[in-house]
C-alpha cells in the first residue's frame, strides 16, 4: 500500500469536496425549509384587500410569495448560503401575519418551520454531500 498515493489522493477528494459539495449541500436544505415555510404560510379562504381597498390579494398569495435565492453576498468558496423569505413587494403584510399587530394576533410561519424543518434540512444537506463526496470518488479513481 503506497500511503503517499493515498494521502494525495485523499488530499485531492478533499479539494474537490470543498470546491464542489457546499452549494449543492446547501441547496438541498434550503429546499427542505423551503418547502416547510410555503406549508406553513397561512392561506386565507377568500380575497382581503388593503385598507381603502387599493389592493386585492388572492388566496395563496401570502404561500406565492415565498422565495430561496443563493446570496452570493454571503456565500464564499467553502460556504454557501440561501436565503428563504418573503417577497414584501407582492406581500408586504407577511410582517403583520408573522408577528401579529395590535388588532390581529399572531400567525407565525417562518420561525415555527424553521424549528420544525431544522433536522430534515440537516440530514437533506449530510446526504447531499455525500453524494457529491461518492460522484468526485468515482471521478478521481477512474
Amino acid at each position: 500500500m503506497d500511503a503517499d498515493a493515498l494521502m494525495k489522493e485523499l488530499d485531492e477528494m478533499g479539494a474537490a469536496l470543498t470546491e464542489q459539495a457546499p452549494r449543492p449541500a446547501a441547496q438541498a436544505g434550503a429546499q427542505v425549509f423551503y418547502d416547510m415555510v410555503r406549508t406553513k404560510a397561512p392561506v386565507s379562504t377568500k380575497a382581503h384587500s388593503t385598507k381603502g381597498k387599493k389592493q386585492t390579494y388572492q388566496p395563496g398569495n401570502l404561500r406565492n410569495s415565498v422565495y430561496q435565492v443563493y446570496s452570493k453576498d454571503q456565500s464564499t468558496e467553502t460556504r454557501a448560503v440561501y436565503d428563504i423569505s418573503v417577497n414584501s413587494k407582492k406581500a408586504f403584510y407577511w410582517r403583520f401575519v408573522e408577528f401579529g399587530t395590535k388588532k390581529r394576533r399572531a400567525h407565525p410561519f417562518l420561525r415555527p418551520s424553521f424549528y420544525a424543518a431544522e433536522e430534515a434540512a440537516q440530514q437533506a444537506m449530510v446526504a447531499k454531500f455525500v453524494e457529491e463526496a461518492k460522484q468526485i470518488k468515482g471521478i478521481s479513481s477512474a
